[in-house]
């Protein structure tokens, strides 16, 4: 089972040893605002979002369901649904605007130099087709392979993220492999591209513990032998302190607070932050009297318009100006937090 406390005493023992591999981040999101038209007008979804992702590096984007997280990903990828648009800001990626590229260029992007993994397998292949079949015809699209070529390439990408038996399986339906195989082959699919960029959407939600575990370990094997970068969108603080380099925390999409994992789960400098932890359930347990911590109240509802900071209603720590006065993010060295009260946080 992956907890926070069963990682994190290993994670706190280690350094922060990420190295940038070049002064040009690989991905650079610069205030994107992400909207959707509804009957009762436009919501924000995503919020002024800035995000840095560095060669080789692994960043975790973590927050509450309906925290912005999804949209993130669909914003980067150019797979919004058409009632959605960004309203503002730039995503640079190698140092192109790519919402300035034309429609040919984004999907010659989107599955090439970035691809995604989302959580669910079952919905992302289609049932009436063997697996083999779906992967050819991805493979011949994005690399102009013969028939031939392509199948021998789709059992080397079944080999890659071990899947046993791979000519078989290729010849198996979606329906015929478990949870873990077939977000195998989603995995599989995602590299067929040679992606610089792996974005995963919650991959291990929807699957037991142990393959969890695997599917892991699979994605940092494969990180480490392809160099590439991801971004990893999970809700889990126990999948975060495995795999991830940096973290950045999302509430009702905006980022609260960014920085390297050690030290946002040591010193948290967010009160949202702080309640994650806290949530989480530890090894040990607790008294029977004692309660699991929880976060009080619900997040804001789409669309609504606060004067302040969008935690304050929750807050232990809120304060008069928290609920009239906007907050920005600040930055401190190597970490940025949205708190007013982020000193008093960090000394407690």
């Amino acid at each position: 089972m992956i907890t926070l406390t069963s990682v994190i005493g290993n994670a706190l023992g280690d350094i922060y040893s990420f190295q940038m591999e070049s002064t040009t981040p690989l991905l650079h999101i610069e205030g994107i605002s992400t909207v959707f038209s509804t009957p009762e007008g436009e919501v924000k979804a995503v919020d002024g979002l800035n995000l840095v992702l560095h060669k080789g590096e692994t960043l975790a984007l973590v927050g509450e369901s309906g925290s912005g997280k999804s949209v993130t990903c669909l914003t980067i990828m150019g797979l919004l649904p058409s009632t959605g648009r960004v309203s503002e800001g730039k995503i640079w990626f190698e140092g192109r605007d790519i919402l300035q590229v034309s429609a040919k260029d984004r999907r010659r992007m989107c599955g090439s130099d970035m691809a995604m993994v989302f959580q669910e397998p079952m919905t992302s292949l289609n049932p009436l087709f063997k697996v083999g079949t779906q992967i050819i015809e991805f493979v011949r699209y994005r690399r102009g392979m013969t028939q031939e070529a392509a199948r021998k390439r789709a059992k080397e990408l079944l080999d890659m993220v071990r899947i046993p038996e791979a000519n078989d399986r290729l010849n198996s339906y979606p329906h015929e492999l478990s949870g873990g195989m077939r977000q195998r082959v989603m995995i599989a699919m995602a590299l067929a591209g040679n992606p610089k960029l792996l974005i995963a959407d919650e991959p291990t939600t929807a699957l037991d513990v142990t393959v969890q575990a695997q599917i892991l370990e699979l994605l940092r094997d494969l990180q480490k032998e392809l160099g590439m970068a991801m971004l990893f969108i999970t809700h889990d603080l126990g999948v975060v302190a495995e795999i991830a380099d940096r973290m950045c925390v999302m509430y009702a999409g905006q980022e609260v607070e960014n920085g390297p994992v050690i030290d946002v789960f040591s010193r948290p400098l967010m009160p949202y932050t702080a309640g994650l932890i806290r949530s989480v359930p530890t090894l040990t347990g607790s008294p029977a009297s004692e309660r699991l911590y929880t976060i009080p109240g619900q997040g804001p509802k789409p669309g609504m318009v606060l004067n302040g900071c969008a935690f304050a209603p929750r807050c232990d720590w809120v304060q008069e100006s928290c609920r009239n006065q906007k907050v920005a993010m600040e930055v401190a060295g190597n970490r940025s937090f949205r708190c007013l009260r982020a000193k008093e946080l960090a000394a407690s």
